[in-house]
């Protein structure tokens, strides 16, 4: 039974930490280049609560919190565009991530250190959006 008990436990936490290969990890300035290299069209999914959201978001975003994600249609993204991942984590993007491959997207990019880092961004060149 301590086995099976730890074996269980060991998959859980696997399945946390596990990479998800489909989902490329930027920072904001990889992204711009990347961005100005692609050509298909970003969307930008902005996977925090609500509350965080309107207290600072990316002009353009989309927000559907994590929790929500699997149970929303998700028409208003497209399933050949660039999905943008904006969250608190990399393990929130990885689940976010995990549950869109599902749905068919293939294309997903986790910014590293999420809002934080367009913030930042916004503060030395003074753009309102994401690599604008």
């Amino acid at each position: 039974l301590k086995i099976i008990s730890l074996a269980v436990l060991l998959l859980y936490f696997y399945q946390r930490i596990r990479p998800v290969k489909e989902l490329k990890v930027l920072d904001i300035n990889s992204l711009c280049s990347y961005r100005s290299r692609e050509m298909k069209q970003f969307q930008i999914l902005d996977i925090r609560d609500q509350v965080d959201y309107y207290a600072s978001h990316i002009n353009g975003s989309i927000n559907v919190s994590l929790g929500r994600l699997p149970y929303v249609k998700k028409d208003a993204l497209h399933k050949d565009n660039i999905i943008v991942l904006i969250s608190n984590s990399t393990y929130q993007s990885k689940r976010a991530a995990r549950i869109l491959i599902k749905c068919g997207y293939k294309h997903l990019i986790h910014l590293k250190d999420g809002i934080q880092a367009q913030e930042r961004c916004n503060k030395k060149q003074q753009e309102p959006s994401l690599c604008a």
